[in-house]
């Protein structure tokens, strides 16, 4: 068990007692503008670690070494989100994007599709939902892409600062005091939120949210209706999966800014 993140100037390894596994970190002069994306494409434990820099993609071994073969030279603008791997069927996609421009790449950097899209990008991330590339625009549209590189719009309604997420038959989002999950809408106070995030936990769906103004933490389950002792105290988004091996959820967030706070759902 290990955990792999990125600071603004080196990437981390770590054990599961906070040791650096050799050789890490790296050391980057220029800065790291995204988090750290580790892919590993055969599932046999040859991870790719995808370093963003700017217009940069980078890509390395576990020996912090270049991966020779990787074809992608530079982007047309900054990078605004995470890269990520999906596989549809057998195929491997990797996809990213600028303000002007979704990136559909194979395994090897080259353009697997290249969709014509004359809109603005949002810093929202890219999801596989629907079986297509799915992310929004700053004016708050979904842009969804299939296999076959076809594009189709749809106006969601959001305003400029929203946040979504997505399974690959889910999809949330946040705009204003609106939160929808599948078709249910729900009304919640104005407030800063950050982004929805979606847990798919014991065969249940669950969606929280964190109003970083008021410090709560709200937990929904799939029809919108919110879990009982909800709101609690919490200043970040949360994490949330099964305590060792039983059933009984638990979720972190963070409390002060020198604490972590740890929840069980009973």
């Amino acid at each position: 068990l290990q955990l792999a993140f990125a600071t603004t100037n080196r990437i981390y390894v770590i054990d599961r007692d906070g040791k650096d596994v050799a050789p890490f970190p790296g050391n980057f002069n220029d800065e790291i503008t995204q988090p750290l994306a580790v892919f590993d494409y055969d599932k046999n434990k040859d991870y790719r670690f995808i370093v963003t820099q700017g217009k940069n993609i980078l890509v390395y071994d576990t020996n912090l070494k270049t991966v020779n073969g990787f074809n992608f030279k530079v982007a047309d603008d900054a990078i605004i989100c995470q890269p990520k791997h999906f596989r549809m069927g057998s195929t491997d996609y990797l996809v990213f994007k600028s303000k002007n421009k979704l990136y559909i790449l194979d395994r090897t950097g080259n353009p697997k599709l290249m969709p014509k899209i004359a809109n603005t990008f949002s810093n929202q991330p890219i999801f596989l939902y629907n079986n297509t590339f799915t992310t929004t625009t700053s004016n708050g549209n979904l842009i969804s892409v299939d296999a076959k590189g076809r594009v189709s719009t749809q106006n969601l309604n959001l305003s400029e600062k929203h946040g979504i997420d997505a399974s690959s038959k889910t999809l949330i989002t946040q705009s204003e005091n609106k939160l929808s999950i599948k078709n249910n809408r729900i009304e919640i106070d104005y407030g800063t939120y950050s982004a929805p995030t979606l847990f798919y936990l014991n065969d249940k769906i669950y969606v929280s949210i964190t109003d970083l103004q008021t410090q709560k933490v709200f937990i929904y389950d799939s029809q919108g209706n919110l879990l009982p002792n909800f709101p609690v105290y919490g200043n970040s988004a949360i994490a949330m999966d099964n305590i060792v091996h039983n059933k009984n959820l638990a979720f972190i967030t963070k409390g002060e800014a020198n604490s972590i706070l740890l929840y069980q759902l009973n």
